[in-house]
């Protein structure tokens, strides 16, 4: 078995850099990564919260993805469930946190599982 196998979903990955021009430095939202391979997946699932003037949801959800990929706390990720299969039909807007780095043992007895997940922040208010 490989992780690889099961990126099924694609993510843009966006961060604020700092941007200089002469003596002024101002802070830029730029994409850094296009069309990432990973999983995203719910750990538990909340119910929607309805209020007078809107709705909200707040999940609970990690992203699976492989060590190279450069993802740091704060960062903003478009995630577009089931576009590695062609089948994308709606974009996700979340925020990553910590990422957790699990390596390859050497010897491992079911090689290619080395991977990051990602908790991720996912807080959408509906009007």
């Amino acid at each position: 078995m490989n992780w690889a196998d099961w990126y099924t979903d694609r993510a843009d990955v966006w961060r604020v850099v700092a941007e200089s021009s002469g003596a002024l430095t101002r802070q830029v939202r730029k994409q850094l990564q296009a069309d990432v391979p990973c999983r995203i997946f719910q750990e538990a699932e909340k119910p929607l919260n309805m209020t007078g003037q809107a709705a909200e949801v707040q999940q609970a959800s990690s992203l699976a993805c492989a060590n190279e990929v450069d993802i740091r706390p704060g960062d903003e990720l478009i995630i577009h469930p089931g576009g590695g299969l062609g089948r994308a039909a709606f974009a996700l807007r979340a925020f990553a946190g910590e990422p957790q780095y699990f390596f390859e043992p050497f010897g491992a007895v079911i090689p290619g599982l080395a991977h990051q997940e990602i908790r991720l922040l996912q807080q959408e208010r509906v009007d």
